[in-house]
């Protein structure tokens, strides 16, 4: 443990305990109505009364045993009110955000980007909760990653893009940091070269992979090394004062190096040395397998 810092108690809830909670209607109107009551911008706590007359329940013995089950896990009783825990809000989140309810399917539209290998125009697709951008003659995978069904509602496919690129290089930042996205653990990453891959990487993407995983919530996806390499925390600066498109543009569009000037230098230990080119500026990183930079050196 690091001097100052201690956990005083680490307690958990069995996940078919949580989980069994939520397996009754009322108690999920309960906790919808936690979370819609505010006061201007601000979560208001209801008092008791009013909780049950805003679930339409008249039986308050009913009302109250269901109210109790959720106590300490989801929902929290205050002085002036019933209100609630972190892992209420996250639930409350995800339901209204149909992250668990939603199946909306978004049949290929165009890309205003194109394909690196052939030229031909790009095209997306949405179907369980990933947007896919691929080329529509070669079937070139250009990007591929989660975006939660609320980007869809818009109705607009440059809004659905553009929360697609701004979503994706929000994880990658915190990816780069050792920080997963999901739990705010710790994000490991294993840089495979190019004879090491898999079919699936293969298929997926040129050049070295990174795949990034957290032991705590298991949290795993794959990258190419160059987009997760300009968020490195040694690179970032450099990439921002010569490069910044490759910050802000989609990624499907932006090429941070190209993958036949990547280098394996060393196989026991591995090393790979990738050169990041901003106009008449270069920047030479060597990372190890574990995505620590070992060398860098500006040209």
């Amino acid at each position: 443990m690091t001097d100052g810092f201690e956990v005083s108690e680490r307690r958990s809830v069995p996940p078919a305990e949580a989980f069994s909670l939520l397996g009754n209607e009322l108690r999920v109107t309960i906790l919808l109505e936690l979370g819609d009551a505010k006061e201007g911008s601000q979560p208001r706590p209801l008092p008791f009364e009013e909780l049950r007359r805003r679930c339409d329940v008249s039986d308050s013995g009913r009302f109250n045993y269901h109210l109790q089950e959720l106590l300490g896990v989801f929902v929290q009783e205050k002085a002036e009110g019933y209100g609630l825990l972190y892992p209420g809000v996250i639930l409350y989140q995800a339901i209204k955000a149909d992250s668990f309810t939603d199946r909306t399917t978004v049949e290929p539209f165009p890309v205003d980007a194109d394909c690196a290998d052939c030229g031909a125009g790009l095209e997306a697709t949405y179907r369980n909760s990933m947007l896919v951008v691929r080329c529509g003659d070669c079937g070139a995978l250009a990007f591929k990653y989660h975006l939660p069904p609320g980007a869809i509602r818009s109705n607009d496919p440059d809004a659905v893009l553009s929360a697609a690129n701004v979503y994706a290089r929000r994880d990658l930042m915190t990816v780069a940091s050792d920080v997963c996205p999901t739990c705010a653990s710790e994000m490991y990453h294993d840089v495979v070269p190019e004879e090491e891959k898999s079919s699936e990487l293969e298929q997926a993407m040129p050049g070295p992979a990174v795949v990034h995983h957290c032991s705590y919530c298991k949290h795993f996806f794959c990258t190419d090394l160059p987009e997760i390499l300009i968020y490195h925390p040694d690179v970032l600066p450099f990439v921002a004062a010569n490069a910044p498109d490759l910050l802000t543009d989609s990624l499907w569009s932006v090429d941070a190096c190209d993958p036949g000037d990547i280098a394996v230098d060393g196989h026991d230990p591995l090393r790979v040395t990738l050169p990041l080119r901003a106009g008449d500026e270069r920047l030479d990183v060597t990372v190890d397998r574990s995505l620590s930079a070992l060398t860098i050196e500006r040209r």
